[in-house]
């Protein structure tokens, strides 16, 4: 019998929100009276609400982004005509609603720029509701309901909409309107909307026969004569992939199996001329890049970028180009082939950081690159593709002086004696005296790399000499597949021995002591950090988590739980769930115990995690506590699973995190 005396909150009542409401007040009026709170927040003021664009999507002649100016709460939807023409408003989210509480998701513009679908989320759900705009006009042409459109987790799929090129509708993946509320997040088709129909009547093109846990994505090629399906599904065992194809012209009109019965994970697809081109872990584990002729799908599977010794990341299909970005030693590296796989050209990136987004039209002379670094903020390079080079095009403007700033990457021998790396972030001229206020931030799960960037929510405690450490623990995708799956499932230990190896590292070299030692993580990060302040608590002063996995027998019961069991495990499967006890934090907490202080952060509306894994883990670690560390719990409304979007309320969040931090670890 699986002890669970906190089942009740699992069960929003009036009991429960009192009791969330009295602990959460409890928390503000700690960190409140903290005399450090105003200088936090006036730094982060200015350093937050700095004018900030995202990636850049070209369309036809046009380019769209979102953008926040200074005076800005959420990001704004613009678009530019030309190059080098005026900036045009879209679309602000915040005239949506009065508290802010809407927001812009993602972005999906029609071939020739002409028409822009978007999705909103409200209060951070998952459910979001699909919008057509008119660009020219900027009038709302269609709308699909949040509903029946929720966000299944898809790992790295971008395949939201695929647009006919002749934009008279467009491709996208719902569940059936007759589908109950609660199992929103599976039973998901492909479905075919056209412009002005009722959204009720679309067409359902694909997946009809599909199970449960199985979503397809749409991509439809340049000329819209094939319609690809890539279906994903995490529910098992192990991550797999199926793909599908449709060729327009071919009478039947029947979808082509052009990957099915394989247990390997398809992370990307497009179609480019002639050819289908896939990324796919099958007997790869770092990744490789195969072509099929589209002509004879039957043919022999071609090889065009074979795995290599670094894993395989982002990668585009431009012209007579592949753009092919590898994870070299955890940083961005990117690579120019032809497109039958021959080296064209390495291109030098600015150091050593990350690659956002490569952008481009099938056709396009230009590719747009989104770079970014610990010490570079988010910056965007045209690339010419006649000579190959690139200039800077746009980059974010931050007030903070990255030349005072030093970045080191070490490596850690974790417990298995496997060598584990490692960024540190700190000012120049730092001693290692044992005596430095130090955070690890880590994740450790669904094969997810913690590449370099720009984080300007931390540049507060850099400034007041603190080091900030950045874990690539096991269970994350920085060394492929085989990284990936040497932290998840029976050996989702070796996360958490990474994470304490890490702690060791640092206080044996002298950069801190266990008394100026904090952790940081969110969502399967709060399961890790959560474990290894059960685990190791002697280790640590303060840890933050949030949005955290913490109960590892319910996970699945929950929202979008059942997709997780590829990475975690069953539940339900008696092996899986003895090894899910052996760390599952709620479960394995001691009846008493000298907890370091805890901060848990809970935004009420998370569909993701369900706030419940917050809850009961906070009333765990309070009524366990024999020490003197303060155990807090703050509740964020209105907020999804990342925590309101809103400028002034990503202010408060890191603001009362930083408070917590700078308190415990002995910042002045």
């Amino acid at each position: 019998m699986i002890s669970d005396p906190y089942r009740w909150m699992e069960e929003d009542t009036p009991a429960l929100r009192a009791w969330v409401l009295e602990q959460h007040e409890q928390t503000m009026a700690q960190l409140s009276s903290l005399p450090a709170r105003e200088s936090i927040r006036r730094r982060l003021e200015e350093l937050l609400r700095s004018e900030a664009m995202g990636a850049i999507t070209k369309a036809g002649q046009r380019y769209f982004f979102l953008k926040r100016y200074e005076n800005q709460e959420l990001a704004v939807l613009y678009c530019q005509d030309e190059r080098h023409g005026p900036i045009r408003l879209l679309l602000d989210p915040s005239e949506l609603s009065s508290d802010g509480s809407i927001a812009l998701a993602d972005i999906h513009p029609s071939p020739d720029g002409s028409l822009i679908a978007y999705r909103l989320t409200s209060s951070g759900s998952s459910r979001m509701s699909l919008h057509v705009m008119d660009v020219n006009s900027k009038e709302v042409l269609d709308v699909i309901p949040g509903d029946v459109n929720p966000v299944a987790h898809a790992w790295h799929t971008k395949n939201r909409v695929a647009w006919l090129p002749d934009n008279s509708g467009f491709y996208y993946t719902r569940c059936s309107s007759a589908t109950p509320a609660a199992e929103a997040r599976f039973h998901h088709k492909l479905y075919f909307h056209r412009l002005g129909d009722d959204w009720r009547e679309d067409e359902l093109v694909f997946g009809e026969t599909l199970k449960r846990e199985e979503t397809p994505y749409p991509l439809a090629s340049w000329n819209g004569r094939y319609l690809l399906a890539l279906v994903q599904d995490v529910s098992g065992d192990s991550p797999c992939s199926q793909l599908y194809l449709l060729d327009h012209e071919n009478p039947q009109r029947d979808f082509i199996p052009v990957v099915r019965d394989v247990e390997a994970f398809i992370s990307a697809a497009a179609v480019h001329r002639d050819k289908l081109y896939f990324q796919s872990n099958h007997e790869a584990p770092l990744g490789k890049l195969i072509a099929i002729e589209l002509a004879d799908t039957a043919a022999e599977f071609t090889t065009v970028i074979p795995e290599a010794s670094c894993p395989l990341g982002d990668w585009i299909a431009v012209g007579n180009f592949l753009f092919v970005e590898t994870i070299d030693n955890v940083s961005s590296r990117l690579h120019v082939y032809d497109l039958a796989g021959r080296f064209v050209k390495k291109i030098e990136l600015p150091g050593m950081g990350s690659i956002n987004s490569l952008s481009a039209a099938p056709e396009s002379e230009e590719l747009l690159i989104s770079f970014s670094s610990f010490l570079i903020p988010k910056t965007v390079y045209r690339m010419d593709l006649e000579t190959l080079e690139y200039k800077l095009y746009h980059q974010n403007e931050v007030p903070f002086d990255p030349g005072a700033f030093e970045l080191e990457q070490s490596w850690v021998e974790s417990r298995d004696k496997t060598r584990v790396p490692m960024f540190l972030v700190y000012k120049k001229g730092i001693e290692r005296n044992s005596k430095n206020a130090t955070v690890i931030h880590g994740y450790g799960g669904f094969n997810v790399s913690l590449l370099p960037a720009f984080m300007p929510q931390v540049i507060p405690f850099l400034e007041r000499g603190g080091i900030y450490v950045i874990l690539n623990a096991r269970g994350g995708g920085e060394f492929g597949e085989e990284w990936h799956r040497a932290g998840m499932r029976e050996n989702k230990q070796n996360t958490f021995d990474d994470f304490i190896a890490a702690a060791e590292w640092l206080i044996k070299g002298g950069y801190t002591q266990p008394s100026r030692l904090g952790l940081f993580g969110w969502s399967n990060g709060g399961l890790s950090v959560n474990a290894v302040a059960v685990q190791r608590p002697d280790l640590w002063k303060a840890v933050v988590a949030g949005a955290a996995v913490t109960d590892m027998a319910r996970f699945h019961t929950a929202h979008t739980g059942r997709h997780w069991i590829a990475d975690y495990g069953s539940p339900e499967d008696p092996h899986d769930l003895e090894f899910l006890m052996q760390y599952s934090p709620y479960h394995t907490l001691p009846q008493k115990i000298e907890a370091p202080a805890i901060l848990t952060i809970a935004p009420d509306n998370d569909d993701r995690v369900a706030p419940w894994h917050s809850y009961k883990m906070h009333a765990t670690w309070l009524a366990a506590n024999v020490s003197t560390n303060p155990i807090l719990l703050r509740r964020e409304e209105r907020a999804g699973h990342r925590g309101s979007p809103a400028a002034s309320r990503t202010i408060d969040r890191y603001t009362d995190i930083w408070t917590f931090f700078f308190r415990q670890l002995g910042v002045d």
